[in-house]
């Protein structure tokens, strides 16, 4: 879809929406996007039909067939469009949704700086339907949406540049940087408008956190990086194919350099994920728990009206808030399927500390991080641990990891018993909201449609062996295997 910037890009890539990925997690059913929703194919309806207005009030300029210059400058910027467009790089950010990026905003730009509208949009038409259909086989929903989006971003930042006074041809390279830098700021800006609300329509991603994960502060990058758009149309006028090129190999680099990032971006979250997978691997039942808590956690926070980066320090929080079980003391615990003796509590109770501990040896874990997995035992009342921390004390990261982690607990089987029905672990949390819960996330999780989504399929029927609620929150309150 589109091809806008994530916030931490430090090459200039276009975004566009590609192939959803799924962490194969049960219950994660909103993660994949669906573009059979009516409002979607809305904004798809007015995205083509803007697009189609542009070209139907566009004075058509026919060149002659014998004008190779021409003709050859447009073959040659749709095959590097295609090839740019062709090379995708999935964004780790907000990879749920499919957002991927490529470099094909280069020869766009400089299709505007070379050839009078309406070409610059049909080389961006071409473009998207060769490199979407033929190349990365995507359905036709999906290559429509972006090349018509392609089209009109074209279109729009082509016509700004015109009215702002900005050269078109091939005798020679006369940029007005003004003209330029609306061009593109209007290309960038209206692409994550698009973009964000492709997202927010067809996923649980609230459109606030789509919009910031994809555009972020990245609109200085853009224009940086959008200047080899003028380099591109100087060699093609200069040198013709032999120019073009000269600059396919920088163009690549950037895009590799951008993949390198993303990898290593990539690489340290699934360490963590592998991490976790290793200490849950020591006890079956809670195989999956803290990427489901993850995930519960993030929609709580969306809920609630955090920002989307304080969404995602709760959420990796959420994500290592058992982090410290790794250590051999909590093993034989981990898998003893009885209750805890007394002094095993205190054990058990140690883990949210040493969870901590061990988190805040990476920088960017220190802070809010930190402090959430370290509190995230504490009870709304004061009877936690392991500060003894009391209602609005208790940071909210800590307070939305305690409802998140109590409800999966509750939700999946346990030695102890077996997994609850959402309605039933609904009834617990209400009833226990005020004393280990904050009643006002409580309230939030009750009516919230997308945790019943999140929760999905692995939500069993009402168990005929259900525990009583002091049972319940006696095995929450020390630990085991939360």
């Amino acid at each position: 879809m589109g091809f806008p910037k994530s916030s931490d890009d430090v090459g200039s890539l276009s975004f566009f929406y590609g192939d959803c990925v799924s962490n194969g997690e049960p219950g994660m059913t909103e993660k994949q996007p669906q573009f059979d929703r009516t409002s979607f194919r809305l904004l798809l309806v007015v995205v083509c039909g803007a697009a189609a207005t542009l070209l139907a009030v566009t004075n058509w300029y026919i060149p002659s067939f014998s004008d190779r210059a021409f003709w050859n400058a447009l073959a040659a910027l749709t095959i590097l469009g295609v090839a740019s467009d062709s090379s995708f790089i999935p964004s780790p950010r907000i990879s749920t949704s499919g957002i991927g990026s490529s470099v094909v905003f280069i020869p766009f730009l400089a299709g505007v700086l070379l050839f009078p509208p309406p070409w610059p949009m049909l080389i961006a038409c071409l473009t998207g339907l060769v490199s979407q259909l033929v190349v990365r086989r995507k359905t036709f929903v999906r290559a429509g949406f972006n090349t018509a989006q392609y089209m009109l971003l074209v279109g729009l930042g082509g016509l700004v540049y015109a009215v702002l006074g900005g050269h078109v041809g091939f005798d020679k390279v006369q940029v007005s940087f003004v003209a330029f830098a609306a061009m593109v700021l209007v290309f960038f800006v209206v692409n994550q408008i698009a973009v964000s609300l492709a997202v927010y329509l067809t996923t649980d991603i609230p459109l606030r956190e789509a919009w910031n994960k994809i555009a972020g502060d990245s609109l200085l990058y853009d224009l940086v990086s959008s200047s080899l758009a003028i380099v591109l149309a100087f060699l093609y006028i200069r040198f013709q194919l032999v120019g073009l090129a000269a600059l396919v190999l920088p163009l690549f680099f950037i895009r590799h350099m951008y993949q390198m990032n993303l990898n290593v971006e990539r690489v340290n979250r699934e360490l963590l994920e592998l991490m976790v997978k290793s200490i849950e691997a020591r006890d079956p039942y809670t195989s999956g728990h803290s990427l489901r808590v993850s995930e519960y956690a993030r929609q709580i926070a969306r809920e609630i009206g955090l920002t989307p980066r304080h969404v995602d320090q709760i959420g990796t929080a959420a994500l290592l808030h058992d982090v410290g079980k790794i250590y051999e003391d909590f093993a034989p615990l981990l898998r003893k399927e009885g209750r805890l003796t007394p002094e095993e509590r205190m054990l058990m109770q140690a883990h949210p500390v040493r969870s901590a501990d061990l988190a805040s040896t990476i920088a960017e874990f220190r802070g809010k991080v930190q402090t959430d997995i370290r509190n995230h035992h504490e009870n709304f009342d004061g009877t936690g641990y392991p500060d003894g921390l009391a209602g609005e004390g208790i940071p909210i990261g800590a307070r939305i990891i305690m409802v998140a982690d109590t409800l999966d607990a509750m939700t999946t089987d346990r030695p102890y018993r077996k997994a609850l029905s959402l309605s039933r672990a609904l009834e617990e949390l209400t009833k226990h909201a005020g004393r280990q819960f904050d009643p006002k996330l409580v309230a939030i999780v009750t009516k919230s449609a997308s945790i019943r989504r999140l929760l999905g399929p692995h939500i069993t029927t009402e168990s005929t062996t259900l525990l009583s609620m002091e049972s319940t929150t006696r095995a929450r309150k020390t630990g085991v295997r939360g």
